[in-house]
């Protein structure tokens, strides 16, 4: 997949994850037997759809339409989460001199400690932009540093197995990676847990 960002004909940079109206696809699903027991699949079965065992929703790359910033693009967001990209620029996240990764949470995220997010990382350099779009990160927004992320889960569509019609019982489920359903799952978002968070070192508050 290529990296880009689209520009608007003001000069606007819309961010890299957010999804486009013009990307949705609409793909028949059904049940696949596997050893382990049923797993959720797209009729036309592909061993490009899964990432970490889960069936992660099929949508287009091209950016074409309206930009939806309510929503991202599965395959980008994941793909920011993966490789410790910025979500607005898709330029690496991570520090070169400290090997940290840069990330924009809500204040008190944690309380200190350890959490999961479902936000991509952040670069310094689009932390203002990134704030601005959100009005919730405009009252509670704080620029931490992690040491690490690892694969935590996914926000997504839940179903039940062999029930019709083939409809989500829930949706905007959080199911873990071991959890058992997360074979039952249409994954639109990947959830990374963070290790040792700590505030960012600005320029404003170096000494």
């Amino acid at each position: 997949m290529t990296l880009i960002t689209k520009v608007s004909e003001t000069g606007f940079r819309y961010p890299y994850v957010i999804g486009w109206t013009g990307e949705a696809q609409q793909h028949a699903l059904r049940w696949r037997r596997h050893r382990d027991g049923d797993t959720l699949a797209y009729l036309d079965h592909r061993a490009s759809d899964y990432a970490y065992g889960v069936l992660r929703l099929r949508q287009g790359q091209q950016m074409t339409g309206k930009p939806n910033f309510k929503t991202v693009n599965t395959r980008r967001q994941w793909r920011c989460m993966d490789k410790r990209l910025c979500q607005v620029c898709a330029q690496p996240a991570v520090d070169p001199d400290t090997g940290r990764i840069w990330w924009l949470l809500s204040s008190g995220y944690g309380d200190g400690g350890d959490g999961y997010t479902n936000a991509p990382p952040t670069c310094p350099a689009c932390v203002p932009q990134a704030i601005s779009q959100c009005a919730h990160l405009r009252r509670n927004a704080a620029v931490f540093t992690v040491a690490d992320c690892s694969p935590y889960g996914v926000r997504s569509d839940l179903f039940a197995p062999h029930l019709p019609p083939l409809m989500p019982y829930e949706w905007n489920a959080i199911v873990a990676f071991d959890d058992h359903d997360v074979r039952h799952v249409l994954a639109r978002e990947l959830l990374m847990r963070l290790h040792d968070v700590r505030p960012a070192v600005t320029g404003a508050d170096a000494p």
